[in-house]
């Protein structure tokens, strides 16, 4: 057995601050409407427990690195011993905040395929004690430290902070800060104060506008107009701040068989990313995103779980089911992007296979159920005007039904199966046959009645909100062929997880 070791010794500074920060907020909330009564200052006094729990956390937590596994043991009472095989291991992140990175100290992710958190989050290392356990459990593999800077790591990927404004621009990031700003701003009356002042303008409008003055609801329409055009730009702006800040000096080296990513502004990150563990990689296409000529690429590993960017004061984030591989990179570079990381993937020049030629008339009787069912409350509710609606609304499901088929379509290729679907969002997703885990055809009674199928593709840790690749709408003898050809490419390689 080897040596025990400790974490460091201000591990339990870090370790307090993370659970006290629950604390904080109803704390400050509850002195200031106090008002400041010396007595009630003993509110503070949760903050001692939450200390003393931090200091005995750090007393009790041990880990050991053994010749093929780590070892972490914890608890008082009820005491856990985790055993993690080096082989299991697939990333160990670093999270560094300001203070971390003032004491030269990082939070340790350890991530393998299960589960939907870290296997481990040690809160705290040195650095040195990091570099040791990358050293253990990266030994025999082939890559480098992933801690290593020499040349030998190739820059492939970095992004200017012009790049990451482009990525808020086009992202909504934003939208839950936009959304509290709006609740606010009507709590404290802007919304009637606004419709006052606006009342007050058309008093007073040019003769042109004397016409719209006797509308009551005039200045109720203007005030949505204003409301709409701040909510953009306020959503821009502080989608624009959030990449700025949680991208920040985003670069992607590669190491032999790795990645390694670095990112952040105040928390950085550092993630190691092994190539032969990527399940899926996905292109994502907006219209503004066509506007730049850029597009966004991710890559999907075993395991699921939270959004890597939402990192908290200890930067314990859940495992992220997907990671950037490019946050944002011109379109014309992108197959040579996905082909430096995964030299067998070729994605320029696929030859795509269409769906069912009738495919879009399912789609369009979709969509005029969806007209009905909105329509028809709309005519009782304000009248037979109401059913205009119908007839635009008509003609715009009929046009994105027609899109949708033509920009959907599939490639099976010598080293993988691509999916594409999407007219205004579009969406690629690349799959190589070797990480494919099961091949299945499906065939509800609409798909029945109408000669159809549908093929699902799914890898190991497949995305829970469906499956990996779901290609609908295919004719009933086609979606036979394709399951079989999957099945044979499949069956004669060696599957590697």
């Amino acid at each position: 057995m080897s040596e025990e070791k400790r974490l460091h010794p201000l591990s339990w500074l870090f370790a307090a601050a993370q659970a006290a920060k629950g604390f904080l907020v109803p704390i400050v909330l509850f002195l200031f409407a106090s008002g400041g009564q010396a007595y009630e200052l003993w509110a503070a006094v949760f903050i001692i427990p939450v200390t003393l729990s931090a200091v005995v956390r750090y007393v009790v937590f041990r880990y050991r690195l053994e010749k093929d596994e780590l070892v972490v043991r914890d608890g008082i009472l009820t005491r856990t011993e985790r055993h993690i095989p080096y082989a299991r291991i697939q990333n160990i992140d670093l999270v560094q905040n300001p203070l971390h990175r003032l004491i030269n100290v990082a939070l340790v992710r350890v991530e393998t395929a299960s589960g939907q958190k870290p296997e481990a989050v040690i809160r705290v290392l040195s650095l040195d004690a990091v570099a040791e356990m990358r050293a253990h459990v990266f030994e025999g593999r082939a890559t480098v430290d992933p801690a290593d800077d020499s040349p030998a790591s190739d820059v492939i990927l970095q992004l200017p902070a012009r790049e990451l404004a482009k990525l808020g621009i086009v992202s909504n990031k934003g939208l839950v800060v936009v959304g509290a700003a709006v609740g606010l701003l009507f709590q404290r009356s802007w919304w009637t104060d606004q419709e006052t002042a606006l009342e007050g303008y058309l008093e007073t409008a040019p003769q042109w506008l004397e016409g719209f003055t006797s509308r009551p609801a005039l200045s109720v329409v203007l005030s949505l107009l204003v409301v709409a055009i701040l909510a953009v730009v306020l959503l821009r702006l502080f989608s624009v701040a959030w990449f700025l800040v949680q991208l920040y000096g985003f670069t992607l080296r590669q190491q032999k068989e790795d990645l390694r990513a670095e990112y952040g502004l105040f928390n950085k990150i550092s993630r190691n990313i092994p190539t032969p563990r990527i399940q899926t990689l996905v292109t994502t296409e907006s219209p503004l995103h066509r506007w730049f000529g850029r597009q966004s690429v991710e890559l999907r590993t075993v395991g699921g779980g939270g959004d890597d960017l939402d990192i908290g004061l200890e930067g314990a984030a859940p495992k992220a089911k997907s990671q950037w591989l490019a946050p944002m990179v011109p379109t014309q570079r992108v197959p040579e992007l996905v082909a430096q990381v995964l030299p067998e993937v070729e994605i320029g020049g696929l030859a795509w296979e269409p769906l069912a030629p009738l495919a879009w008339r399912r789609l369009f009787k979709r969509g005029l159920i969806v007209v009905a069912l909105l329509t028809v409350p709309a005519t009782l509710l304000f009248g037979v005007w109401a059913a205009a609606f119908a007839l635009p609304a008509t003609a715009a499901a009929y046009v994105h039904s027609r899109l949708t088929i033509k920009h959907t379509g599939y490639s099976l290729t010598p080293w993988g199966v691509v999916f594409k679907t999407g007219w205004w969002d579009r969406t690629m997703k690349i799959v190589r046959y070797a990480k494919i885990q099961t091949v299945s055809r499906g065939e509800n009674p609409f798909d029945r009645r109408n000669g159809m199928a549908s093929v699902k593709v799914d890898t190991a840790g497949a995305e829970k909100s469906g499956h990996t690749i779901d290609i609908p709408y295919l004719e009933r003898d086609t979606a036979i062929d394709v399951t079989r050809r999957l099945y044979a490419e499949c069956s004669g390689r060696e599957f590697r997880w």
